[in-house]
């Protein structure tokens, strides 16, 4: 199989005078997991939404196997539907149509119901209750009857299992019950042969038990962390 990379490099965003990213990058590659790591406000959210097209930064330039894709960083539109994940940005050589998007909240429209949110995006629930069985009461029930964490779980099967190359989580395991983060771990370890996945998370040991590379986002610029020394070097953790 193929292998496909990802690349989202000099990205510069600031409000005012405040720099929030200096020339930051991503990288992701078919067949792994990226984590990335980063205190509270440290941009991590600011930076997916550069590379998404849905937050206009000063620089942010993405290439997939080596070609650039128009619609990063331009602050572009978004549908009144599912603008992280399809709507009208779902056009060839936009960035979406390459990378899903798990924003940190919620973007399925509250009084939808779950059955029709697979239906429109072409996806069996069947196979989705297969995998978590619980959900097999809620086909037609609307998204704000269910808890927050079962909304996630649903997000976060939408994303992972499209048919895109790449996705990216931010704070996929928020909500979930460790048994349930286990069943999402599983999940990822099961997709990463198929997507590149970057995933952003404050539960530093999941992110770490499924990451294969971990990236470390510190006063706007992104490091490679080898080793827990890195961490501690850049404020992350105390040695």
């Amino acid at each position: 199989m193929k292998t496909h990379t990802l690349l989202a490099d000099s990205i510069t965003l600031s409000f005012g005078r405040k720099n929030i990213l200096n020339g930051a990058w991503l990288r992701s590659e078919t067949g792994r997991v990226t984590g990335l790591l980063g205190r509270n406000g440290s941009g991590k959210s600011s930076m997916f939404r550069a590379v998404m097209g849905q937050l206009k930064a000063q620089n942010c330039f993405v290439r997939i196997d080596d070609e650039a894709i128009p619609g990063s960083g331009c602050g572009g539109r978004r549908s009144w539907l599912f603008g992280h994940v399809a709507g009208d940005i779902f056009l060839k050589g936009c960035v979406s149509r390459y990378v899903k998007y798990l924003p940190q909240g919620s973007f399925l429209p509250p009084k939808m119901t779950l059955g029709r949110i697979f239906e429109y995006f072409a996806m069996d629930y069947v196979e989705f209750v297969e995998e978590f069985p619980k959900f097999g009461q809620y086909r037609d029930t609307p998204v704000n009857a269910l808890s927050s964490g079962e909304v996630r779980i649903a997000e976060i099967w939408l994303v992972l299992c499209s048919p895109a190359p790449f996705c990216i989580l931010d704070e996929p395991f928020s909500f979930l019950a460790p048994v349930a983060v286990e069943r999402i771990q599983a999940l990822i370890r099961r997709q990463k042969p198929l997507k590149g996945i970057i995933l952003s998370d404050h539960n530093y040991n999941a992110l770490l038990e499924v990451a294969d590379e971990v990236l470390l986002l510190s006063d706007g610029y992104v490091h490679l962390v080898r080793d827990r020394s890195d961490l501690v070097r850049y404020g992350y953790c105390r040695q």
